[in-house]
């Protein structure tokens, strides 16, 4: 794990684990436990992704991107599945960092099945 993971899961000990923490998901588990596994989640999630002509290639590492896409929940998603354009920032807030192009290649290779 990198150090941001370790600096989490070192701040969640037994006593840390039940403390009462504000859930926004209301599910019960207390808030240490949910953000715990939401900080880990990111952790993972995040990792780095390049896009191979076989599929997609993950690697649990940073570095510099060459580009980034970021955005509000509520749009980027959306966007991620081409419920949205991609190039429209002041409709959705969308922010392309790096090479627009490649985010477009991605996306217009990228298979997206809803179901």
């Amino acid at each position: 794990m990198g150090q941001t993971q370790n600096w989490v899961a070192s701040a969640c000990s037994d006593d840390a684990l039940d403390a009462p923490v504000f859930n926004p998901a209301g599910d019960g588990r207390s808030g240490t436990r949910f953000w715990m596994s939401g900080m880990l989640n990111e952790a993972v999630v995040h990792g780095f992704d390049a896009r191979r002509p076989e599929g997609v290639a993950w690697k649990p590492e940073a570095r510099q991107a060459d580009v980034t896409v970021t955005g509000p929940a509520r749009s980027l998603p959306l966007t991620l599945t081409r419920r949205l354009p991609l190039a429209d920032r002041e409709a959705t807030g969308i922010r392309i960092d790096g090479e627009t192009g490649l985010a477009r290649h991605w996306l217009d290779n990228t298979a997206h099945v809803s179901g």
